[in-house]
């Protein structure tokens, strides 16, 4: 909501994320434009697929829903990309490098979960290790939310672990600019 208010606040159009794409099997095109895009309908779960942005660009997405990642999500030096979603974040199993030792990401950007942001186990110790460049946060809405890892890299567990996080400051440094804005209106009243 905070976001959605931001955007509001700075005029800034938005497109409707299910122009672009079936929300229920999402795929983006790697010539999207950069924009803010939006499903803002009650209960917008959108499964999203692969993604690799396109260089330069910037990308916000608001979903009032549920988010699932069904493949790596890449973001090149220069873009930034930000998932804020109401509800749940769930990044598949299937998502994440197979060698515990990989530190090559399987998703970069900022994932912003209203509520938990969730890593289910494909058990049989069959788990592949996550590594997110960017940051994750849980319970942004303040109504209760965890970060739920059921991964489980078994032998290799006190070893490795099962997500690790990279830094990525250029995406602070290129966010767009009504992210960077904060107004501060003050007026002197006299007692």
């Amino acid at each position: 909501p905070s976001l959605l208010a931001k955007e509001q606040n700075a005029s800034i159009p938005t497109t409707n994320l299910s122009t672009v794409c079936t929300l229920s099997n999402c795929t983006l095109s790697g010539s999207l434009p950069h924009g803010i895009y939006v499903a803002t309908a009650a209960n917008s779960n959108v499964s999203l697929n692969a993604f690799t942005a396109p260089a330069n660009q910037d990308y916000v997405f608001l979903i009032n829903g549920n988010l699932t990642i069904n493949g790596p999500i890449s973001v090149p030096v220069g873009s930034t990309l930000i998932f804020s979603i109401n509800g749940n974040i769930t990044v598949s199993s299937t998502v994440g490098a197979a060698t515990p030792t990989s530190t090559t990401p399987n998703l970069d950007g900022w994932y912003i979960a209203g509520q938990s942001f969730i890593l289910p186990t494909a058990g049989n110790c069959t788990d592949l290790r996550l590594n997110i460049a960017g940051s994750v946060v849980v319970n942004a809405l303040g109504t209760g939310g965890t970060l739920q890892n059921s991964r489980d890299l078994c032998g290799n567990d006190t070893t490795y672990p099962t997500i690790s996080f990279l830094q990525r400051l250029d995406m602070i440094l290129n966010a767009p600019q009504f992210l960077q804005d904060q107004r501060i209106t003050s007026q002197e009243v006299s007692p």
